[in-house]
């Protein structure tokens, strides 16, 4: 029990998003890249679906999925501006997340991720709130 919770009190740490409402974009930290990175095929593009995971009431979002119908998938891209690495999400919006978990959406939020694994061996990355 208290190993479990110093785990993800570290994985908060260092795994962790901005959500920014102003323009939909979800920002990633840079040890959450680096763990994406090293875990994706070299040969997939960096493809992002975001979804609620209904059992826990969250969402989340997994790399390069395998879905058969048409699918809004975002990119990871590197913004030059800010020196940083995201995507932006419009389905659902950033603005709706925030609302879920009832933030504010007027300001950008702080989201830790944790790894998850599915039944089929596939990591996804469920966002919690940062507990204070």
């Amino acid at each position: 029990m208290i190993i479990s919770k110093l785990k993800l009190w570290w994985q908060s740490l260092l795994y962790y998003v901005i959500a920014d409402p102003a323009d939909n974009s979800i920002t990633l930290s840079k040890h959450l890249f680096l763990h994406i990175k090293n875990n994706a095929r070299k040969s997939d593009a960096a493809r992002v679906f975001v979804f609620h995971i209904s059992g826990d009431d969250t969402f989340g979002f997994i790399i390069n999925p395998v879905i058969e119908q048409a699918t809004q998938m975002c990119d990871i891209q590197y913004n030059d501006k800010y020196k940083c690495i995201g995507f932006e999400t419009l389905c659902p919006s950033v603005g709706r997340i925030l609302y879920e978990y009832g933030l504010s959406d007027n300001c950008r939020v702080k989201l830790s991720v944790s790894i998850q694994k599915t039944p089929q061996g596939k990591t996804y990355y469920p966002l919690a709130e940062l507990k204070r």
